[in-house]
């Protein structure tokens, strides 16, 4: 484990943004630069390595006078490292930064919001692959269908002196944090618009695999976090697309599915165009 000079020096920083990485060599210097070329100096960087077998250990030991706490060992998963460097962490405000992520040159600008310790504040991150902004405002809706990306959110501490992440889903327990804190009626999410990183949406593991427990139970998820109005409508959703796959009228049915997430997109996010995918 180490520390800098610069940890003893922060009492508690305004942000603390984190970054948890397993054999990142190839992407991680480009995450630091855009960490450490911020025009603001509130915060504190910690990163968190699962036992790299790459060189990621030795770009993070090049890096330690601009961290202010990094450690390297074994882990449960993505989510266990996380909810590790939550507790080391002593921001007001937890931001968490994918080690193939770019953060934009956003922290002064997004440190002016953030003023409500009861409220998680997201905007928006850019998608390269997609080539477009991922995702405007979201409603209760519109989060049963699809998560607000990690690395968009600012996080009160707050939520993780209540909170942490559930390692019974080893790729989304994040999006079932964030369902948990929708439900929470101390706390509130509030839509900030602005595009904080630049989100790798190629080869991350959410995108190369499924979360088995997740799957099976986010129609219980949304019925216990969600308004029964959400759970009736995703549930009447579910069975129509269903029944299209059954008499192979797979077309239609995703056809239906692109639609449905084109309209809650047009009803939240003011600057979309419909004819965009």
């Amino acid at each position: 484990m180490k520390k800098s000079k610069w940890f003893s020096l922060l009492k508690q920083p305004l942000i603390s943004v984190i970054t948890v990485v397993f054999n990142g060599a190839d992407t991680i210097e480009n995450t630091f630069a855009s960490v450490f070329s911020q025009d603001f100096d509130d915060f504190e960087y910690i990163v968190v390595d699962g036992g790299s077998k790459d060189d990621t250990v030795d770009i993070i030991k090049r890096n330690e006078s601009n961290l202010a706490y990094w450690v390297s060992e074994t882990d449960k998963g993505v989510y266990d490292a996380m909810n590790k460097a939550v507790h080391l962490a002593k921001g007001k405000w937890i931001y968490f930064l994918g080690a193939d992520d770019v953060l934009y040159n956003i922290l002064a600008k997004m440190a002016s919001y953030l003023v409500d310790e009861t409220t998680i504040y997201y905007g928006d991150v850019f998608r390269p692959f997609a080539k477009r902004r991922y995702d405007g405002q979201f409603s209760a809706l519109k989060l049963s269908f699809r998560n607000i990306c990690h690395q968009s959110i600012f996080y009160p501490r707050y939520v993780f002196e209540k909170y942490s992440y559930d390692l019974n889903y080893p790729l989304f327990s994040d999006y079932e944090l964030n369902m948990r804190c929708y439900a929470d009626r101390d706390l509130r999410f509030e839509y900030v618009p602005l595009t904080i990183a630049i989100y790798n949406d190629v080869g991350g593991l959410s995108q190369s695999k499924d979360d088995a427990s997740f799957i099976t139970n986010k129609m219980s998820l949304i019925k216990r976090y969600f308004p029964y109005y959400v759970f009736y409508i995703v549930s009447v959703r579910f069975v129509l697309i269903q029944t299209l796959v059954f008499f192979k009228i797979d077309k239609l049915a995703m056809s239906m599915h692109h639609y449905y997430l084109r309209v809650l997109r047009r009803r939240t996010d003011p600057s979309f165009q419909g004819n965009k995918k």
